[in-house]
């Protein structure tokens, strides 16, 4: 009798550990897919911005702040200038993306449905994004000036994102 016990012990056990190892794998959420988005930043603003993130729409997540490596000791001055900082982004895929724009006076501003992969006519995704002080003036576009694509694809060669962000694998 005792040895049949211990049987059926070893059984319940067995399959107490497969359902819950079943319900455990249920439970995890789907992969996160990403992608390297290669972009020019322009701070049309006529503010000084200290904080940039881009994240999927209705994400809870924010990102990184990307001001932050641009190497300006963290303030994107606008204007005149004409400082646009050229580099990559990891982000997960989405349908369409926001931004949130924190300028140094305590201001901020959200830019939404922003499309960074939907393509131009000629099948290029948007490399530039251009801030306006209206929100709605966004541009997210191709940029071909012969200076843009080689230093965004140089950034993505030497695998550093601006803001550092690295998907965990």
């Amino acid at each position: 009798m005792k040895k049949s016990a211990l049987i059926l012990l070893i059984v319940m056990v067995v399959a107490a550990c497969a359902v819950l190892t079943s319900c455990q794998t249920k439970a995890q959420e789907p992969a996160v897919e990403y992608m390297d988005f290669g972009l020019e930043f322009k701070n049309k603003t006529e503010k000084t911005v200290v904080g940039l993130y881009l994240y999927p729409t209705g994400s809870a997540e924010l990102y990184p702040n990307i001001v932050d490596g641009f190497g300006m000791d963290g303030k994107w001055a606008a204007g005149k200038a004409k400082v646009y900082p050229k580099g990559f982004v990891t982000r997960p895929i989405a349908d369409t993306y926001e931004i949130k724009l924190v300028f140094e006076d305590g201001t901020e501003m959200i830019i939404s449905d922003i499309e960074l992969l939907k393509a131009d006519s000629d099948g290029r995704l948007p490399n530039e994004l251009s801030f306006k002080p209206d929100p709605n003036d966004i541009k997210v576009q191709f940029d071909d000036d012969e200076d843009v694509q080689p230093a965004i694809d140089e950034a993505i060669k030497a695998g550093i994102p601006l803001d550092g962000f690295v998907p965990a694998i």
